[in-house]
């Protein structure tokens, strides 16, 4: 079926059944279930005490949450919260990875745990991170958002809080499902199957679930899109211009402190930039190409009271390709001044700066290898996880749970079309033997002299001669036995049963990275090279936790409940022994009203990657103060630059060949600390008894980080160094001049930039959510409907980020801001919406997302778009009973086909923020569901 007839398919469909639409968003509360709900749910405790209300606000997603959403990947679904900020995403090429991650707050995947039934799920390498494309929507029951710090009750890494992914445990009989996408430019085809099969046995007291899934996503270049098919540069008058890399195919030269590009037959002219810059965006994906089939099998037993044993198991093969333009070659080499590659006037030129007269030249290249071809990353990776446990009663009201999962990821990635840097400069050094042919002077592996003078110059058996493929593998491997021991009803104070949590924890992580000889040792151009890693610690850990009813049917106490948790943790690494807790109080004064308050201490260990990641290559967007024309004009900057080695007569000038990248090295550090985040949690809720299908529910959050872990960033390397037009470009702390590196051109290369504990966050706002559902006297079916309402957002205040240690004066206040600081933007509004109307067997479902302006946070800089105004985009979802076991599903997303905004030098990839804002344009989607 081609891509015509699919895409006229979807909207002859959408015709059929809807009116105009947009962009899908997950519905939040506590979902919309087949009745009005009565209250919001309070969850994140190991008690199982139905009636348990926790002080700490949770949002739930139910299945038709999801199912209405017509997101294949989970991703799409939760990414879409309010209290989410979309980091990496199937959008997200360079950087990217091919996975997709959740961030809680915009504090980093690694302080989010995400969970799996409420345990540690799988991850993607040693990063410890969960890949959201391993969870399967359709095996869902719900997803549980708890927010703020849930260290005292699930451990290591809930410092924004827990994504808890609930799958259906007692389902009974055949669901299959098939859905595919399809924008409206009739590219980006998504198409997945499932196939849930479930068997309740030995009356009820037994299930075995088993599910099967399979997704094949087709992938978008840069090039199909007219705003992100050239890569955007600021053209200094307000405006944008066709920007990229000072690395181009045609070959750059900087001699003298001048730049000169090649002809095709040799010469030479003057490079000019932005003028002669590469265009590297065309050959980019757009959206991640990905192919993933998953397993996955759960079965549960009742032998008695005393004993239900458990199994859990999946294997996920996924596999994701990252493209990239073709291998930008750099760096000092030395060339042949006869060399017959060469014309006449570059002869000259090449020997005017032939010194001693030996016929050899040593310069600085800068050459796009396009006749290698582009450079693609093949990422595949295997999952498994097996998890065994047994709970029961023991006596009374005490009970047990023990289980052990083991959970391995092995990931491997061939790369396509780097170079080697030796077979490089060993090509280019050439000499004319007697038979009057260019040779390499070492003729070793069959070398071929390289003709890097003009674009396409580079012959086949050259370009086989230098090209490498490179291989690296990883693996990260966790053990988890755990145990806990609780009682539901262990005494009462005349309020209700108070609860207690006893248990134990270990955990042992071990990841390994090895990359082949080419990638560790360093010579290979192309994707970044590395060293390897090989490295894991344990934690060992035993925590309680406790709710008690305090008071009820009180005069102004309707009821007042205290639950609080502690755990005690000891790691093998620095870390040592740590401690963390909490407390919440909620008090009814009357029936309709509910005030709840929490305080958290909680921990993120350092991850295996933290600790021992060998040095990696790394190109940050950052820009070289000492090449403005402010160094030329204002003393200070000046007269720093000459003393970090630029020559006085390259200030001002594009010296670097106008590259607005700045080669990096970042690595683990072992002598890192825990981060320790101190949060608070102070709200209302609000559910009238004379409005019953009425709730709202508001919640200030506060969170303090102190330690954490993070590279300083080369750009906050670059301000401590040479200031900023804020001190006038006088030195924040000038000892850190000697982490930037510049070669023999004035040319920042290798700045430092390793993690360490940085001067720490803090962030505050509101989070509030309001529902209602109303009865309609007309319907479908016996007249009657039914119309539910959701409201919910996030309202940022403040978040203040201090890179460097003891540099107070670079904290950066991201609310609001976007940009090279701040990375992804940080809205202060982001409010989420859905109106669904249930008119059985239809459901008709609208929502609503919107994010409110955000300015660029680098006050030194003026770009060219220095503030990007509020987005909303629409969904529109239809879903239809064709018959009682066959469920017809279509949809719309971003209905209004918003472009996303475009932007110049403070963008992230794409011209933009694609993880943020749609990259594909309105997008349509389809699906039938059958249940036996």
């Amino acid at each position: 079926m081609n891509k015509t007839f699919h895409r006229a398919l979807l909207a002859s469909s959408l015709l059929m059944g809807l009116p105009v639409a947009a962009q899908a968003q997950a519905q939040t509360g506590n979902g919309a279930a087949s009745e009005p709900q009565s209250e919001i749910t309070v969850t994140g405790s190991r008690l199982t005490n139905p009636n348990l209300e926790q002080a700490a606000p949770v949002t739930t997603l139910s299945a038709q949450d999801i199912a209405l959403t017509g997101q294949v990947n989970v991703e799409n679904i939760v990414n879409e919260l309010p209290q989410l900020v979309p980091s990496v995403t199937a959008a997200s090429n360079n950087p990217g990875g091919g996975v997709s991650t959740a961030d809680l707050r915009g504090l980093g995947a690694t302080r989010t745990l995400v969970l799996v039934n409420g345990r540690r799920y799988v991850a993607y390498d040693s990063s410890q991170v969960v890949d959201l494309n391993t969870i399967p929507a359709a095996l869902l029951e719900k997803v549980e958002v708890l927010t703020g710090g849930r260290s005292a009750t699930y451990g290591s890494d809930a410092v924004s809080g827990v994504i808890n992914f609930v799958t259906k445990q007692d389902f009974n009989g055949v669901q299959a499902n098939a859905n595919y996408r399809l924008t409206g430019e009739g590219d980006g085809g998504t198409f997945n199957s499932s196939l849930l099969v479930g068997k309740n046995f030995a009356g009820g007291r037994g299930n075995i679930t088993l599910y099967g899934d399979y997704t094949n996503r087709t992938g978008i270049l840069q090039s199909a899109r007219s705003y992100t098919a050239t890569t955007l540069t600021e053209d200094g008058a307000g405006g944008f211009t066709s920007g990229g890399s000072g690395t181009i195919p045609a070959g750059r030269m900087s001699l003298g402190g001048k730049n000169y590009k090649f002809g095709t037959d040799g010469s030479y002219s003057s490079y000019s930039s932005p003028a002669d810059l590469y265009n590297y965006a065309s050959e980019n994906y757009l959206q991640v190409p990905q192919e993933r089939y998953m397993f996955s099998g759960q079965t549960h037993f009742e032998v008695n009271d005393h004993l239900t044993l458990y199994a859990e198991g999946q294997y996920i093969h996924n596999e994701v390709k990252n493209q990239l333009a073709p291998t930008p070659f750099t760096g000092a080499v030395v060339l042949d001044t006869n060399s017959s590659f060469l014309s006449a006037s570059t002869k000259a030129l090449l020997k005017g700066y032939d010194t001693d007269g030996d016929g050899y030249v040593s310069t600085n290249v800068y050459r796009r290898v396009t006749e290698v071809g582009d450079r693609i990353s093949d990422n595949k990776s295997e999952a498994y996880r097996g998890l065994v446990g047994a709970k029961g009663d023991i006596t009374g009201n005490w009970k047990y749970d023990a289980y052990f999962s083991f959970a391995q990821t092995k990931q491997t990635e061939l790369q396509y079309g780097n170079v080697s840097r030796k077979r490089v400069l060993q090509a280019l050094k050439t000499t004319t033997n007697a038979a009057g042919t260019l040779v390499c002077t070492d003729t070793s592996n069959g070398c071929v002299p390289l003709n890097i003078f003009g674009a396409g110059n580079i012959s086949t058996a050259a370009a086989q001669f230098v090209a490498i493929t490179t291989r690296n593998a990883s693996t990260i491997t966790e053990k988890v036995a755990s145990g806990v021991i609780t009682n539901d009803n262990l005494f009462d104070l005349g309020a209700g049963p108070a609860g207690l949590v006893v248990g134990a924890e270990y955990r042992d992580e071990y990841g390994s990275y090895n990359p082949d000889e080419a990638l560790s040792s360093g010579d290979v151009v192309g994707f970044n090279a590395g060293e390897g890693l090989a490295g894991g610690y344990n934690v060992k850990e035993l925590f309680t936790e406790i709710n008690v009813p305090i008071l009820a049917d009180k005069p102004f106490v309707k009821s007042l409940d205290f639950n609080g948790a502690y755990r005690y943790s000891y790691y093998s690494t620095a870390a040592k022994s740590v401690n963390t807790y909490s407390a919440g109080l909620v008090w009814a004064p009357i029936a309709d009203f509910k005030l709840r308050g929490t305080y958290a201490r909680a921990v993120r260990a350092p991850t295996v990657a933290n600790l021992y990641s060998g040095q990696a290559q790394d190109y940050p967007t950052v820009s070289d103060p000492c090449t403005t024309s402010t160094a030329v004009s204002n003393a200070s900057l000046r007269a720093n630059c000459i003393a970090t080695g630029v020559q006085a007569s390259l200030l001002g000038t594009a010296y670097n060949g106008g590259n607005t990248q700045i080669e990096s090295i970042s690595g683990g550090n072992p002598a890192l600390r825990e981060e320790t985040a101190d949060t608070y949690t102070l709200g209302a809720v609000f559910q009238p008894t004379f409005a019953p299908r009425f709730s709202l529910s508001v919640d200030y959050y506060r969170v303090k980080i102190s330690n954490y872990i993070a590279s300083m960033s080369t750009a906050n390397l670059v301000k401590a160094c040479y200031g900023d037009a804020n001190n006038g470009w006088s030195p924040y702390n000038s000892s850190f001049c000697s982490l930037l590196p510049r070669d023999g051109t004035g040319t920042i290369t290798g700045a430092v930039n390793t993690l360490v504990n940085s001067g720490g966050l803090k962030t505050r706002g509101i989070d509030f959510e309001a529902r209602y559902s109303v009865p309609l006297g007309f319907g479908l079916q016996e007249g009657s409907s039914r119309l539910d309402l959701r409201l919910s957002g996030t309202h940022l205040i403040s978040f203040l980020y201090s890179p460097i240690p003891g540099l107070d004066a670079l904290t950066i206040e991201c609310a609001g801001k976007f940009g090279i600081n701040c990375g992804d933007p940080y809205a202060k509004w982001r409010l989420s919406g859905r109106a669904t109307w249930d008119a059985a067997p239809i459901k008709l479902s609208l929502s609503w997302r919107h994010l409110s302006p955000v300015k660029d946070d680098d006050d030194t800089t003026t770009y060219t778009v220095e503030r990007i105004k509020a987005f909303d985009y629409f969904d529109l979802t239809a879903a239809i009973d064709v018959a009682k076991a066959f469920t017809w599903q279509l949809g719309m997303n971003n209905m209004f086909n918003r472009k996303p905004p475009l932007l110049g030098g403070n963008q992230q990839q794409s011209n933009t923020y694609p993880s943020t804002y749609d990259v594909y344009g309105r997008t349509f989607f389809t699906g039938v569901t059958l249940k036996f």
